[in-house]
């Protein structure tokens, strides 16, 4: 009788399976590479009803390929694989991709208990490198060897010369069994680079812990410039010649501790709130802003290229007990990452988007009637906008000719209003940032291909952002796939990987919404004596190039 029970128990189980629902793919590390996944790599599948009986303990070796009776199946030219899986959520898998997966476009299906979701398209690749950061951030989870293998921080930085171990997965295919510990093997068939501050770095293995699906790669510090030492120096992984996600990690010439950022108190042409502000306005859970910005944006939605110029301001306290995080670039684990480091890029869908920060309450303030701007090209004023729906904010709409931007020093003076009190200071602009291969994206851009842009101009010093997005489904749930990269302007150009490119589906054929193309970089800026009633106030220029293209 309790044998016939149970099996009627089990039966009424599976009639009341959950459908899944696959709504991303995604490396289990980079949180990129949607519906891209390496042969051998830890990945994440993404969406609803994909378990009724949750396993959340990461599961130990041997591991198996169906967990609380979920199975993910890959099928590409003709051959289909199970996934061994290290856990198994409502709203989320992870599992390794078998080795033995073909390479090519192909489906993934997720079934739970009798319930089996719809086919989602899968892109099997040789190596795509996912590495491990800390929670919300860009920060490598890096061991150093040279230092008794501690992990890396702000009070524990490396040095020239020493060896790191970073971890992440999708390095390459193994042969053998991967449900089992792992023989460590250095895979020498795959390609691989890495870059630390800009300088190659040596690479002594790259391959798999004992650990299934886990990848180490070790590189040597290489000897840096003294202005490349910091806490966030950027790291650059290329398996395969694909780009990994973007990581820092802390470099200092001798010791332990990174050289903190300068800047700060007064004016300056550092516009970040230095570390000590930050601790400072986070345990209060407040602090007033302003910020002064003009631009120029030369667009090409009409085809020929249109100049305009505008100005702007806003000031506004902001409240919440998540400032720390917000001003530190940090975000939630389960969001993707919008900010790259230099010399790499991002990607996202829309779906996967939400405010980091929910809790942060932002009051604009008054800052007075107008804020009076004089450069080379005669004096302006920046009214105050009232009917704004957060409060007041200042801007000059189109009312600027579009010569009015042009090199030279630009004094801003305000008045002081009902919260914010009088100010002043200066910036000196420099000459334009121009994009001289704008004809490459007017009418389209190639997906299939790495895609260049090149630009002369602009403050050498700063860091530009190129940014394609792309429109898909109807026009009332529209999905957005969106690449970000960033650059040093100094550098003239930067080629946008050809994986990066494909994640942007084609442009549907009539589709009402255009593509888009960006390039945007700011000016040197400054940082002025906050007055009365703000914490800190800067002013900046931005450059900005608009193209709107089909992507095919």
């Amino acid at each position: 009788m309790k044998r016939t029970l149970a099996l009627f128990l089990l039966s009424i189980g599976a009639l009341f399976a959950q459908t899944p629902v696959v709504t991303g793919i995604v490396n289990n590390y980079s949180g990129i590479n949607v519906g891209s996944v390496a042969q051998g790599a830890i990945f994440i599948v993404i969406g609803t009803g994909l378990a009724d009986t949750q396993t959340t303990t990461l599961q130990s070796v041997p591991l198996q390929t169906t967990l609380g009776n979920v199975r993910i199946e890959i099928t590409v030219a003709g051959t289909t694989t199970s996934a061994p899986l290290y856990y198994a959520l409502n709203t989320q898998l992870a599992g390794i991709l078998p080795s033995n997966t073909p390479t090519g476009t192909g489906t993934l299906t997720v079934r739970n208990n009798s319930k089996l979701s719809a086919s989602v398209p899968i892109t099997v690749v040789k190596s795509a490198f996912g590495a491990l950061t800390t929670t919300g951030s860009s920060a490598a989870r890096v061991q150093d060897a040279s230092q008794g293998y501690q992990e890396l921080s702000a009070t524990r930085a490396t040095n020239p010369g020493n060896v790191l171990v970073f971890y992440g997965s999708g390095v390459g295919p193994v042969t053998g069994n991967e449900t089992v510990a792992q023989t460590q093997t250095d895979l020498t068939a795959i390609p691989i680079s890495v870059t630390i501050g800009g300088k190659a770095a040596q690479v002594f293995y790259r391959g798999r812990t004992v650990f299934p699906g886990l990848d180490q790669i070790n590189v040597a510090v290489p000897a840096l410039d003294p202005s490349s030492y910091g806490c966030n120096v950027a790291v650059t992984i290329r398996t395969n010649d694909v780009l990994a996600n973007s990581i820092t990690i802390p470099v200092a010439a001798t010791g332990t501790t990174c050289p903190a950022p300068s800047g700060g108190g007064g004016a300056s042409s550092d516009t970040n709130p230095t570390p000590a502000e930050i601790s400072l306005w986070s345990a209060r859970g407040s602090y007033t802003q302003g910020s002064i910005s003009m631009n120029r944006t030369t667009s090409y939605q009409t085809g020929a290229a249109v100049k305009t110029d505008t100005a702007g301001a806003i000031f506004n306290s902001i409240v919440g007990q998540s400032i720390g995080p917000m001003l530190r670039g940090e975000v939630p684990s389960d969001l993707p990452r919008l900010t790259p480091v230099a010399g790499s890029c991002v990607v996202y869908l829309s779906t996967s988007l939400r405010n980091p920060y929910p809790d942060l309450v932002y009051t604009n303030l008054d800052a007075g009637a107008q804020i009076s701007v004089t450069g080379p090209n005669g004096a302006r004023t920046i009214p105050r906008l009232t009917n704004q729906v957060a409060g007041p904010t200042y801007g000059t709409g189109q009312a600027l000719a579009n010569t009015y931007l042009s090199p030279g020093s630009y004094a801003f003076t305000g008045p002081g209003g009902t919260a914010v009190g009088a100010f002043s200071g200066s910036i000196n602009v420099v000459n334009d940032l121009v994009v001289t291969n704008a004809s490459d994206f007017v009418t389209s851009i190639n997906r299939n291909a790495p895609l260049t842009v090149r630009w002369t101009g602009g403050d050498p010093d700063k860091y530009l952002t190129v940014q394609g997005v792309s429109y898909t489904g109807p026009l009332a749930t529209v999905l957005a796939t969106t690449f970000t990269c960033i650059e040093k302007v100094s550098a003239g150009q930067f080629t946008v990987p050809a994986n990066f490119v494909a994640q942007l589906p084609a442009t549907p054929a009539g589709y009402l919404l255009p593509g888009g193309f960006s390039v945007t970089a700011p000016g040197t800026g400054a940082r002025f004596n906050a007055p009365t009633g703000l914490d800190i106030l800067t002013a900046n220029n931005y450059w900005s190039w608009l193209f709107y293209p089909q992507w095919q």
